[in-house]
């Protein structure tokens, strides 16, 4: 018996550029947690840095108490959003959601230890977050991202050769050039 539901050249041309479409739409959804993040980040870092130098509060870290709440749970809300709104995730989408969902466990974990061990934890956030940008850069094959995480390898290492104040200046930066700008490159990627 012959199968009738065989598809013309020009139907498959189709099917390939949408998914392709797709595809690219994904990737430029991925933006949104780069640029959440690097805000979040960016803000916490410039008040914790300001709070402890232009301040006599004992609490200068308090930014960090307050925003990264707000950035996991504004966090959690998209991605529900986006699930509802599609009806199957791609492999790609799924690596990237866990690989960032082990990062952020990773992140508490080293934040935790470093605070016990009365070590700067910048440096090893800093390290994890080149990680992460620099797998998804790679996997996305989108070469701002891959800059991006190896800025923060170079500025994790930097982190250890100035005072814990600067380390605090030096993660906002590290944040501005290893997030936001590639997320904005991505955001707006044809």
């Amino acid at each position: 018996m012959e199968n009738t539901n065989q598809l013309n050249p020009n139907e498959s041309l189709k099917i390939i550029s949408r998914v392709i479409n797709q595809t690219r739409e994904n990737i430029k959804d991925q933006s949104f947690y780069f640029l959440w993040w690097g805000w979040i980040i960016t803000i916490a870092a410039f008040g914790h840095y300001f709070l402890t130098v232009f301040s006599d509060t004992d609490n200068s870290h308090i930014p960090w108490i307050i925003l990264i709440p707000i950035g996991w749970v504004g966090s959690i809300v998209y991605s529900i959003k986006k699930e509802k709104e599609k009806s199957y995730q791609t492999y790609f989408e799924l690596f990237l959601k866990y690989l960032w969902i082990v990062l952020g466990i990773s992140f508490m974990i080293s934040v935790f230890i470093s605070l016990s061990l009365d070590v700067q934890p910048a440096i090893f956030v800093l390290l994890l977050a080149g990680i992460g940008t620099l797998v998804s850069g790679l996997t996305m094959k989108f070469k701002p991202l891959i800059i991006g995480g190896l800025l923060f390898f170079i500025f994790a290492i930097g982190s250890l050769f100035v005072n814990q104040t600067t380390v605090l200046l030096l993660n906002a930066i590290a944040i501005v050039t290893g997030y936001l700008i590639p997320a904005y490159f991505l955001k707006n990627s044809k």
